[in-house]
């Protein structure tokens, strides 16, 4: 953090100066007075950083290198994106996707990539939102595994598809 009131003659010496045009020292460097960081919550962010506030990411902030003030106005993540950490930076980052399949007699691989055999009769929950959202509209992805002519195995005798509350066979 740079201190305002140690300026610099030079980049190499750094004294106390009355000089407010000079350089300032940052830490163990001189520099020009608009590339001072900030302190925020006990954090040092570089001069023009913006950054995610909040545990929900509520505020975007700017660190002002000229005041060493951060200024933070209200915000939050996009409709496709979620407040957390990717790759050791937090902030709104896009929803991850993936793929979930349920094939032959019949086999199923979750999005997690796990593989799963189910042989009854019963009727399986494919895919389907856990939580209500005003962001995504309600879906559900049903199979059915049913006998067939006496066989072993019982394939996918059909899949149901739900989109905001209607079903589809």
């Amino acid at each position: 953090m740079c201190t305002r009131t140690q300026y610099c003659l030079s980049l190499v010496n750094c004294k106390k100066l009355d000089d407010p045009t000079g350089f300032i020292l940052n830490g163990d460097q001189c520099v020009p007075p608009t590339s001072c960081g900030c302190y925020h919550q006990g954090r040092y962010r570089e001069s023009g950083e913006q950054f995610w506030d909040g545990e929900e990411c509520q505020s975007l902030c700017t660190c002002n290198g000229t005041t060493g003030n951060v200024h933070c106005t209200p915000n939050s993540c996009g409709p496709q994106e979620s407040c957390r950490v990717v790759e050791g930076e937090f902030g709104c980052h896009p929803n991850p996707h993936g793929t979930c399949s349920a094939s032959g007699d019949p086999h199923y691989i979750t999005f997690d990539r796990k593989a799963y055999d189910f042989q009854g009769t019963c009727r399986y929950v494919l895919v389907t939102l856990c939580n209500a959202t005003d962001d995504l509209n309600q879906f559900s992805v049903e199979a059915k595994n049913e006998a067939l002519n006496g066989l072993e195995k019982l394939p996918t005798d059909f899949l149901c598809i739900s989109l905001l509350g209607g079903w589809s066979n």
